[in-house]
């Protein structure tokens, strides 16, 4: 979904005049942060600063509607691992302890606001799924620096991600069709969610579970608009304090997780140019 598309879609569940969007390339302005009471954060870089400088009544939240739907709570409980609970952890998901994870998010626009996007999409999916960042040993990077991919004004990275037990694969690319993939591996059984971020969409399910033998289990699904979901938090967000510290520390957390992203990709630009 398109921050164009979720603009439309919120604006006729909400009054549009109480949000306050502030897109990729918009410039901070602390004064703006101060006169609104709902921000919505599309793809931003300093979302953290959103967070450090809105007072404890303002919603700040960033642009994920999908975080509300209840298949993404599902999906977490069987995906993020709990070392110290492994026991209740293999008898409770259908994966058992997760062993390794590779997510792929794509967009059809190259602007650099879209790539921004992505990425933040995609440390947020890590946060979500994944959780805090301790757990993380080592980061490598691979841009594509194909003559193809350079001509048509594509970009696309990938970062692996490791840990003592776990292996992460991150894919974002643009100019290419829209796109949110993902798989979970662990030693009991494997699940494949493709069109994550939009889990309503479809009337079937798009998420499948297979047991370590590849037999498919059976999975209920609700068709329930996340964006419904959303609007509905952000009603009970202006009542629900609890609620809104919560999306701040989301939002804290997937700034750890980009900026270990843009690290690495600072770096691994660097290290080309030193060789």
């Amino acid at each position: 979904m398109t921050c164009r598309q979720l603009q439309s879609d919120l604006s006729q569940l909400l009054d549009p005049l109480e949000i306050t969007w502030w897109e990729p390339e918009d410039l901070w302005d602390e004064a703006r942060l101060k006169a609104g009471q709902i921000h919505l954060l599309d793809g931003r870089k300093d979302a953290a600063r959103f967070v450090e400088h809105s007072t404890a009544h303002q919603i700040v939240v960033d642009a994920t509607p999908w975080l509300s739907h209840p298949l993404a709570k599902l999906l977490a409980s069987w995906i993020t691992p709990s070392e110290n609970h492994q026991t209740s952890v293999e008898l409770s998901s259908p994966l058992g302890l997760l062993r390794r994870m590779s997510v792929a998010l794509s967009g059809p626009e190259t602007a650099p606001g879209h790539l921004d996007r992505l990425k933040w999409q995609g440390a947020t999916t890590l946060a979500h799924f994944w959780g805090p960042l301790e757990k993380v040993a080592a980061v490598n990077i691979q841009t594509a620096v194909a003559p193809e991919v350079l001509a048509s004004n594509q970009q696309l990275i990938v970062w692996t991600i490791s840990t003592l037990q776990q292996i992460i694969t991150l894919e974002v690319a643009t100019g290419l069709p829209p796109r949110a993939w993902c798989e979970a591996v662990g030693p009991v059984g494997s699940l494949v969610v493709d069109g994550f971020l939009d889990p309503s969409l479809a009337a079937k399910p798009r998420f499948w579970v297979h047991d370590a033998r590849g037999t498919p289990r059976a999975e209920e699904f609700s068709p329930v608009s996340e964006v419904e979901l959303f609007a509905q938090d952000l009603r009970l967000a202006q009542h629900d304090s609890a609620l809104r510290e919560q999306w701040k520390m989301r939002i804290q957390r997937t700034s750890q997780w980009l900026e270990i992203l843009e690290k690495s990709a600072a770096e691994s630009t660097l290290s080309r140019f030193l060789r």
